[in-house]
């Protein structure tokens, strides 16, 4: 209960400095994605999935998106994540970096799925490079400092 509380304040965290100090940067990071790996990588399959999917549906809310897209790319990658964490050695920063760079386009190629079948208007290819890959990459950059500090609030929280 207290880890999962623990997620949910880092999560809203997130949440907080993507929709507010971070949404005026040309590109931006996807910082509630970090926490959802965190979760895949630690939690159980019930609570981490609820977790993941609540924050989903507040990065609806709070970014202004269709209702349930950000809820179901969320809990599509943290059961992703969840399947390989037992696979995998993922000590390291920089596995876990690599991690966020495949979930991340996960939940971009999932969002644009969902976009092209509920949108009228077509996907422009270099719409896909503006929405993809600068995001991404801005998200691996800034994952192995979120995991660090997710780490040390742990340890500080047992």
């Amino acid at each position: 209960m207290q880890k999962g509380l623990l997620y949910l304040i880092a999560g809203l965290i997130a949440l907080f400095l993507q929709t507010t100090i971070i949404s005026h940067l040309p590109v931006k990071p996807d910082l509630v994605l970090v926490v959802v790996v965190c979760l895949g990588l630690s939690h159980s399959p019930f609570s981490g999935a609820v977790l993941a999917f609540v924050l989903g549906c507040l990065t609806d809310v709070f970014a202004g998106s269709t209702p349930g897209f950000f809820a179901l790319t969320r809990t599509v990658v943290f059961f992703f994540v969840y399947s390989i964490r037992g696979r995998l050695y993922f000590e390291s920063y920089l596995a876990k970096a690599g991690l966020v760079f495949i979930a991340a386009l996960i939940d971009a190629a999932v969002v644009l799925f969902l976009v092209g079948i509920t949108s009228h208007l077509p996907i422009l290819p270099s719409s896909i490079g503006r929405l993809i890959v600068g995001p991404v990459l801005l998200t691996v950059m800034f994952a192995p400092f979120c995991f660090l500090v997710l780490q040390r609030t742990r340890i500080l929280a047992s």
